[in-house]
């Protein structure tokens, strides 16, 4: 009863161990680091006879064989005996090496003998050779896996590194295999996952341990490092001592500390496993080492360490392991599924562009419609609440053209009318519109042509329309008057009211083409920032907008077109109207000029009343004082008549004016219209682009193609790693 809890233990751990393993054979260790333990070390550090003591395995000192890749050594507790010997490609070959190295495998229903060993090592080197053809290099990233079971094994799984080198030897290797086993070592130590088995030849200055440098850099805390000394039987007489302080903890402590071995010598090659374990134990029986822990002496102290350590973090980390695949999984599929699908055919590109244009009309709807719940953007950009901000400009700019569009004030001067004529009746939310903060942060996300250099040519700067003149408006049209008068009966010359028309609707031209450039930057900018959702890829949009903006800027021409010729219309064309609103007006307006006039002989009505005995209410003037009030002269009584002909009727245009450029000029040839410039990019538009047009915008880029593909690799590695955890 007592073994039960030990063999559920160990069945336990192998099974954990299995998929670790797997995990690294899939490629899962590209992305996410593995729990693992990795010997390092020197080429001269005794690192193959650290190998050879903790595997049973004779590994040669012949550089070119095993050492010049790393070496993945794994045990399991099988009632079997077996040996499988594999190779896993580095996850950085291309597809076609890769495929041609998982092609080798060797299978032994026996251990393996050290000249068998011997045999796989001299067996897989022409693999290398020939899936690295192209590669001149001596080391390879690829690793070789030889995996034993049998039920005398215990579970432990050892990764071994090529040793480090300083200097290169010619004719085997160079200064880039030195740099290429320094940088492989580096990528295998630096994850918290790695315990570092750091070898280190007992005989050498601990300055001169350079490999103990490199992993005090990966682990600064010293947390994941576990020191091996090696030789101590070649180091000189008298330094024992300093030897066995590491071992001890006093000298240059590590948390997993230090181990000591004494491996077998080159007298000893030959010497069985069972004589290298009994000479170790012999030598470590002597004095002074006799004096040392023996839990950190010998080969079998340190194998017992590291499956604790192993099967340790292996249950620690697991978990934290499937999570990780799962978190680098999701943000794998966001980046492939922004990137689109593949477009490599012509088929595939006018699809993924199809695709972008859909989605353009789709929120270009929403936003026509005012729907702003349907998408995040709107509450995300406001600048992208389109009709919002030209309902609120074309508001505004109603209320200016009827504050200061007139060239001179209608309002007559207060000797003749306490009133103001020029806004009455009708011109209710007509005045200044005052935005709110929330209004401001919206009307100033862009509004200024210098955002977009590429409209500057549609608007020429006309500067400001100039504020009304203070002058009286009688004065002005006697004077414009005087200046047309004929030698005829006619009290008024028909070309005064036309001149002075001209004259007094001078402003809308300046205040009218700022308004549409307003209007345009906002429809430009709705247009940029909503290809910039639909298309993240910079060279897509990029190649988009070349083909598109041409198609922009000319119906932004078109609708300037039309708003001039709206403006020669009423400007420059005959003053004209059938509105009845204009007799109404021109009416009241005379009666109003008469009663500026006779007001100034009113009398008081208190206790007046008229014939039938009704009180009188209203201003009341005498009927002597009109008879005696004497005719009105030609140049008077012809310009207020002027002046009521020419308010009534400005009146009418100005309101006919508006309404035209907001619903010709704006809402059709900018925003609802057939060919507004929100309707170019849509699905007939990428139809219409020829098969070197698509390539160019939508054919992915080399950068892109190697992106996707990694991608892809990625996926199915951590797919694969997600299917073997759920098992």
């Amino acid at each position: 009863m007592d073994n039960l809890p030990t063999a559920y233990q160990l069945t336990t751990s192998a099974a954990e161990l299995n998929k670790i393993d797997k995990l690294r054979e899939c490629g899962v260790s590209q992305y996410i680091g593995l729990p693992q333990l990795v010997v390092v070390g020197d080429q001269s550090s005794g690192k193959s006879s650290v190998l050879e003591a903790l595997t049973q395995l004779p590994f040669p000192r012949n550089p070119n064989l095993c050492t010049t890749f790393p070496t993945q050594i794994t045990f399991r507790n099988a009632l079997q005996e077996k040996t499988v010997v594999t190779i896993i490609p580095s996850p950085s070959s291309d597809p076609e090496r890769i495929a041609e190295l998982r092609k080798y495998r060797r299978e032994y229903l026996q251990s393996v003998s050290g000249d068998e060993f011997a045999v796989i090592l001299k067996d897989v080197s022409p693999v290398y050779k020939e899936a690295h053809r192209n590669d001149l290099s001596t080391f390879r990233e690829d690793i070789l896996k030889v995996e034993l079971s049998g039920p005398r094994r215990e579970n432990l799984s050892i990764i071994d590194t090529p040793g480090i080198f300083r200097r290169a030897v010619d004719g085997r290797t160079t200064d880039k295999d030195m740099t290429l086993v320094k940088t492989m070592v580096e990528s295998y130590i630096k994850d918290k996952r790695t315990i570092i088995l750091a070898v280190l030849p007992a005989g050498e200055d601990e300055e001169n341990w350079e490999i103990l440098s490199m992993a005090e850099k990966a682990d600064n805390k010293g947390i994941r490092t576990l020191g091996v000394l090696t030789k101590p039987d070649l180091i000189d007489p008298g330094t024992e001592e300093r030897v066995m302080s590491f071992v001890q903890g006093e000298k240059n402590p590590l948390k997993l500390g230090y181990y000591i071995l004494r491996n077998r010598g080159k007298l000893q090659e030959s010497s069985s496993s069972e004589e290298r374990d009994t000479a170790e134990n012999e030598f470590f029986a002597q004095e002074p080492w006799s004096s040392l822990d023996r839990d950190h002496v010998g080969v079998h102290a340190l194998k017992k360490r590291l499956q604790e350590l192993l099967v340790d973090i292996t249950r620690r980390e697991l978990p934290n392991v499937r999570h990780q695949i799962n978190a680098r999984l999701d943000n794998c599929r966001k980046e492939l599924k922004a990137m689109g699908a593949d477009r490599k055919s012509t088929v595939q590109q006018q699809i993924y562009l199809q695709t972008m244009a859909t989605n353009f009309q789709k929120i270009t709807d929403h936003a026509l419609d005012a729907y702003y719940a349907r998408n995040p953007i709107f509450a995300e950009i406001p600048a992208m609440r389109l009709p919002t901000l030209v309902v609120d400009r074309s508001d505004k700019f109603a209320a200016e053209l009827a504050k200061k569009g007139h060239t001179v004030e209608f309002d007559i001067d207060d000797n003749e009318s306490g009133e103001d004529i020029g806004t009455s009746d009708g011109d209710g939310g007509e005045d200044e519109i005052d935005y709110g903060d929330e209004d401001e942060s919206i009307h100033n996300g862009s509004n200024d042509e210098a955002d977009y250099p590429e409209l500057s040519s549609l608007f020429p700067d006309e500067g400001d329309a100039p504020e009304p003149q203070n002058r009286r408006i009688l004065d002005w049209i006697e004077h414009e008057y005087r200046k047309a008068r004929g030698s005829g009966l006619q009290v008024i010359s028909p070309s005064v009211l036309p001149t002075l028309w001209q004259q007094q609707s001078n402003n809308w031209r300046a205040m009218t083409r700022e308004y549409l450039a307003d209007i345009i930057i906002y429809v430009h900018d709705f247009i940029c920032k909503l290809m910039e959702h639909v298309c993240q890829e910079e060279r897509t949009r990029s190649g988009l907008m070349a083909i598109l903006l041409e198609r922009f800027i000319d119906q932004y021409k078109v609708a300037i077109k039309h708003i001039e010729f709206l403006l020669e219309v009423e400007l420059d064309g005959t003053p004209l109207t059938k509105n009845p609103s204009f007799q109404e007006n021109l009416h009241k307006f005379r009666l109003e000029r008469l009663g500026a006039a006779m007001s100034k002989s009113s009398i008081a009505t208190d206790n007046l009343r008229d014939a039938s005995g009704q009180e009188i209410n209203g201003t009341v003037v005498r009927l002597e004082d009109v008879m005696l009030s004497g005719p009105m002269g030609d140049i008077e009584h012809a310009v207020n008549d002027i002046y009521c002909i020419l308010k009534a009727y400005y009146e009418i245009a100005r309101r006919r004016y508006v309404d035209a450029i907001c619903t010709q000029g704006t809402d059709y040839h900018l925003l609802n219209g057939k060919n507004s410039p929100l309707r170019i990019f849509s699905p007939l538009f990428v139809a219409s682009l020829t098969p070197e047009q698509l390539e160019e915008i939508a054919g992915e880029d080399v950068s892109s193609k190697e992106r996707r593909e990694s991608l892809k690799r990625e996926m199915d590695s951590l797919e694969e790693g997600k299917r073997l955890l759920s098992h």
